[in-house]
């Protein structure tokens, strides 16, 4: 067997940063190299690190390789494919998202070099793991890497503990979190209930638990026997640090209450920790009576934190712990503890035993200072007994089989679904971007909801010709009177014969490769019902084909807090599955926001997406455009209609406090650039060519279509004339009969110079 290959991604580790998480990393590999197994371990860092990667090595005695990821420029060409990848300041849902796709790339550039590894491993909190995963399930890359999530403590977790308002910030990285949980390979968890808590909290099936692995990491050096407390009386002492979660109050106003319910007590109350909020140590040092403040203490973290705690009482009141360090270092260190065991890292099933290595209480300060009166009282305790699991990683896992294609089967079948209201001047270009997918089974359904300009009916027109033929690869639905565009989508819908189906407006552009990778996704991941493409905006085809976008909408997939109150679940377009419609439809009452109430009611009916790293999904800002901007006023009565549509009660693990978010406008949200002015086209050649020259370059990789338009169009040319191509004859006869029109032509002819500005004049 090859020697595995283990990647730890983190930003922290013992001892060159604080943080348990860093402690925990530094036991477990110390605990793998111990057993000097065929194991290559490495650890990746985040660009920002502060950690020097050769001193980890050092540390490690060069048995451990050590990564610091790249800082991304906003225009990365030597990995990023030119630009398909969005750059950092795309990303305005949360920072966390923009750190995992940093990650990501990084961990796509070792590949490249020929470092592919067996295992991934991310931390819980920021969802980091986020962008690996969706990688890994579209098959773009880390194939055969196992992507597996340890639970800490998530973001998300903690924030009920902490008691804060969330922000957009906070309600992006709850999402991101979820999702990397929710999609992850396989989850670590330390000890039982952890897991069964998350998945309580996030909502997640049953099911999920199937994925979690419970091995008990090492998390303390093995003690010698430590003498007995000495004489004199034990400080009271609180050593983790002074934070809501860890609930510093309890411990204050248990002390208080100790020493005056037991005058002849005459120890002191030391708080030897970092604090992390200064307006939380001003409330909980006012907590404290005037004629005991002389015997409570705050010292910041001691130079000898065990000796401190050898002769003290260490009390842990913290609300939530997924795994609680000191509290181990603590009893072997010899000191008496007092735990919370109300708190699920010392409730029963774990290590900590109430009368045999520590007191617990309920959570309450009353019984808190009867704990603290049994551990002052009693006799030494013994320390608390644990045993470490080898890491998962030591045992190579088999990977589930994934539904494989018969070879021998037909491909399935995606219906195009392209809707259109006085959108033809683009209808060609975005039909080219469909002829250039390497994707051979698509049918195309252009539904036109009663387009009222010329030029519209004039290509519409000659699509309709090939059509009523039969032998065109191109079915065309005319509403005969305007249904709005939900309802064009329905219709769209109920002519489609694929099994997979793809909305597109007119106006937009998908990538050649989305469909076939988004198809192979979901034929090998049944789990999954949705792919959503990362959006790119564009202006100019000069910057489509350079995939130099001038805006970005990126997307966590399902979402359902944050969706509640933001589309980040995704852009108008995805391929969805078509089972999904024999119980749903775009709702007809919606005047905008179709797609977004479509995505939050299939999210809150449990269905997943998967979310593209890469731009695949091509947007054009326009003036008129949906995206152009909806007032407030608008917005507000939008949401309430959208969310009169979901199915009451809302879905285990929606969080209400999203709706908090209404109140405040979104981090990073942008000011929409101004649209460009409009340009004359410059040459010799009539602006009217150049439209119908794109058009005629779709139509010839449209199957029958092109041979029969040119038959159309013969004998337009007047005899005698000089020969010229049959398109730019029936576009001239077109020109014409608008001339013809003194209001019409001149209004076409501007629509005509705005789509050469647009990038339609000829290549």
């Amino acid at each position: 067997m090859s020697q595995r290959r283990v990647c730890l991604v983190t930003d922290e580790m013992y001892p060159f940063t604080a943080g348990g998480i860093g402690r925990v990393l530094h036991n477990l590999v110390e605990d793998s190299l111990r057993r000097e197994l065929d194991l290559e371990l490495h650890l990746l860092f985040p660009a920002r690190t502060t950690v020097n990667p050769r001193e980890v090595e050092r540390h490690f005695l060069g048995k451990v390789k050590a990564h610091v990821a790249s800082v991304r420029s906003e225009w990365d060409t030597s990995f990023d494919e030119g630009g398909v990848y969005p750059p950092p300041g795309a990303f305005t849902d949360t920072v966390c998202h923009a750190q995992s796709m940093e990650l990501l790339l990084e961990l796509r550039r070792l590949e490249e070099e020929g470092t592919r590894f067996d295992v991934i491993e991310f931390p819980d909190y920021r969802g980091w793991a986020f962008c690996a995963i969706q990688e890994k399930l579209l098959g773009c890359g880390l194939e055969g890497a196992q992507v597996v999530v340890r639970l800490h403590s998530t973001g998300g977790m903690l924030a009920p503990f902490e008691r804060q308002l969330l922000g957009w910030e906070h309600m992006g990285q709850f999402e991101l979190e979820r999702k990397a949980l929710l999609d992850a390979d396989l989850v670590i968890a330390h000890i039982p209930g952890v897991a069964e808590l998350n998945c309580s909290f996030y909502g997640f099936p049953d099911s999920w638990l199937d994925k979690v692995v419970r091995e008990f990491p090492p998390v303390a050096p093995k003690a010698d026997p430590v003498p007995p407390r000495g004489e004199g009386e034990p400080d009271l002492l609180f050593v983790t640090k002074i934070q809501n979660i860890k609930r510093t109050d309890v411990f204050v106003r248990g002390a208080a209450g100790f020493m005056r319910r037991f005058p002849e007590y005459r120890g002191k109350a030391v708080l030897a920790c970092h604090t992390a909020n200064s307006a939380y140590l001003a409330y909980v040092q006012a907590l404290i009576p005037e004629d005991l403040r002389s015997r409570f203490l705050f010292t910041g973290p001691s130079k000898d934190r065990d000796a401190l705690m050898r002769h003290g009482i260490v009390v842990i009141s913290s609300d939530y712990e997924s795994l609680n360090l000191t509290a181990y270092e603590a009893s072997s260190a010899g000191a008496t503890l007092v735990l919370n065991g109300a708190c699920v890292a010392f409730a029963p099933g774990s290590p900590f035993i109430d009368g045999v290595n520590c007191y617990t209480y309920g959570g309450s300060v009353d019984g808190l200072v009867e704990a603290l009166e049994r551990a002052w009282r009693a006799p030494a305790l013994l320390p608390v007994e644990w045993t470490a699991v080898p890491p998962y990683w030591e045992t190579p896992r088999e990977e589930p089989a994934l539904a494989r294609p018969d070879p021998d089967a037909d491909l399935p079948r995606v219906s195009v679904l392209i809707t259109n209201h006085n959108l033809g001047r683009f209808l060609p270009e975005t039909l080219a971007s469909i002829a250039d997918s390497n994707y051979p089974e698509i049918e195309v359904i252009i539904v036109d909801d009663a387009s009222t300009g010329a030029f519209d009916h004039e290509v519409l027109g000659r699509i309709e010709e090939a059509t009523q033929s039969g032998s065109s690869g191109v079915k065309l639905i005319r509403n005969p009177v305007n249904r709005g565009l939900p309802a064009s989508r329905n219709i769209g819908l109920r002519a489609a014969t694929g099994d997979y189906i793809l909305p597109l407006d007119a106006d937009d552009c998908i990538s050649p490769t989305f469909i076939r990778l988004a198809v192979e996704a979901l034929e090998r991941h049944r789990e999954f019902d949705v792919v959503v493409p990362s959006t790119g905006y564009f202006d100019s085809d000069e910057g489509r084909a350079q995939r130099r976008f001038i805006d970005y909408a990126l997307f966590i997939g399902d979402c359902p807090s944050l969706g509640m109150v933001a589309n980040r679940l995704s852009c108008a377009t995805s391929l969805m599955r078509r089972s999904l419609f024999e119980t749903l439809r775009y709702n007809e009452e919606m005047t905008s926001y179709e797609d977004w109430d479509l995505y939050l009611r299939l999210a809150h009916a449990g269905h997943r997406f998967l979310v593209t790293n890469a731009l695949h999904f091509h947007y054009r800002r326009r003036k008129g455009s949906m995206i152009s901007g909806v007032n407030p006023r608008r917005h507000q009565e939008l949401l309430f209609q959208l969310h009169q549509n979901l199915t009451r009660p809302l879905p285990s693990g929606v969080q209400l406090a999203a709706f908090l978010l209404l109140a405040t406008p979104p981090n990073g949200a942008r000011t929409a650039p101004a649209e460009p002015t409009s340009v004359a086209a410059g040459g010799e050649v009539p602006l009217r060519y150049g439209v119908v020259d794109t058009l005629n370059s779709t139509l010839k990789r449209l199957p029958m279509m092109h041979r029969l338009l040119k038959l159309a169009a013969s004998g337009l040319t007047p005899e005698g004339a000089e020969a010229r191509p049959t398109r730019y004859a029936l576009v001239d006869l077109l020109n014409r009969t608008l001339k013809a029109m003194p209001v019409v032509h001149p209004t076409m002819k501007q629509v005509m110079k705005t789509t050469s500005k647009l990038g339609m004049g000829r290549r």
